[in-house]
């Protein structure tokens, strides 16, 4: 089972903290895979930033994976000079997030 978290807007100190409140929710239910898209996600700050790298982390550690998908230009541009790209598993293009039987919008 897999689960999509949708932010919206800014990801700002605001919405950083919603995001890091869903993932931690998601912990404690079956889901297997957390898809973060950001297609709506117009910038990115620093708290946003970090809340990507603590969803990382927890689904690690939980032994889920974390998928990041249709990321804008800009936001993709944010996590490659921050390096992050790297670290995150990052969708393509033309991949899509498959068996999502959950969607939490924010």
């Amino acid at each position: 089972m897999n689960v999509v978290i949708q932010p919206q807007g800014n990801l700002d100190l605001k919405a950083a903290a919603m995001l890091q409140q869903n993932i931690a929710r998601l912990a404690w239910e079956k889901y297997n895979r957390w898809f973060i898209d950001l297609g709506e996600v117009t910038t990115v700050s620093h708290s946003g930033l970090m809340a990507l790298i603590t969803a990382n982390q927890l689904a690690k550690k939980t032994g889920r994976s974390l998928s990041l998908c249709n990321l804008k230009g800009s936001v993709m541009y944010l996590l490659e000079i921050t390096e992050l790209d790297r670290l995150l598993d990052i969708l393509s293009d033309d991949e899509e997030p498959m068996g999502v039987v959950h969607k939490i919008v924010f």
